[in-house]
């Protein structure tokens, strides 16, 4: 309620009689008006009271609604924006795990990635040789692989990077990949690749360039000689 309001409000509150005027320019009128400012600013500040209880429209309480929910983590790069923070807040908050495509999918949105999931099928996907032994095999069986479809033209790792090397250079969606590593299947390993937006449905492991490897009970990919 505005000032206005409030002044109208205490106003029709008042007793009848000559001690309470209502003249515009009576000493009670300013001491009513006077205190419909205060009301209508206390009223405001509750207002704005119900915002800084969602992140997402938080300001004087975001620092705290960080502190509470350990923000930036190991999976959030320190926004350097009110809206990118209160977004941060916001997904934290709000973020319910899943192990279904759809889930994936839409969190993948969420941070404003267009991805397509694939899970190494022998019985639906044609292989290279070199591949589809192995996928055959049943090897594959726990691995699947996200495509990121928009994030823009970057360079594929090259030969000579050390195995585990993040297959593009420059800037990378390490929040999603870091998301998804926390939120997939234990027993599962998760493959991200970046297809090029001349051919997007380039994917660099059907290639025959990479091999499977198990180290120390952990599965790594590793490129071919």
């Amino acid at each position: 309620m505005t000032a206005s309001d409030y002044f109208g409000q205490l106003q029709a509150l008042l007793p009848s009689g000559a001690a309470w005027p209502r003249d515009p320019d009576a000493d009670l009128t300013a001491l009513i008006r006077a205190e419909a400012e205060e009301l209508a600013r206390l009223d405001a500040r509750a207002q704005q009271l119900l915002d800084e209880a969602d992140p997402r429209t938080a300001y004087e309480l975001l620092p705290d609604w960080e502190r509470v929910l350990g923000l930036p983590d190991p999976c959030t790069a320190a926004a350097t924006t009110v809206a990118a923070r209160q977004m941060a807040c916001w997904r934290k908050l709000a973020y319910q795990a899943g192990q279904t495509r759809a889930f994936y999918i839409a969190a993948a949105a969420t941070l404003g990635y267009e991805i397509a999931i694939h899970e190494f099928d022998p019985n639906v996907d044609d292989y290279d040789a070199s591949l589809a032994a192995e996928v055959a095999a049943g090897r594959w069986r726990y691995i699947w692989r996200v495509d990121v479809l928009n994030a823009g033209s970057m360079d594929y790792m090259v030969a000579g990077d050390p195995a585990g090397s993040a297959l593009l250079e420059g800037e990378l969606a390490l929040d999603l990949e870091c998301i998804f590593r926390g939120a997939k299947p234990a027993h599962t390993h998760v493959i991200f690749t970046y297809p090029d937006d001349d051919d997007a449905a380039e994917v660099l492991l059907e290639s025959g360039a990479w091999r499977l490897l198990e180290s120390g009970g952990r599965l790594l990919l590793e490129e071919q000689d």
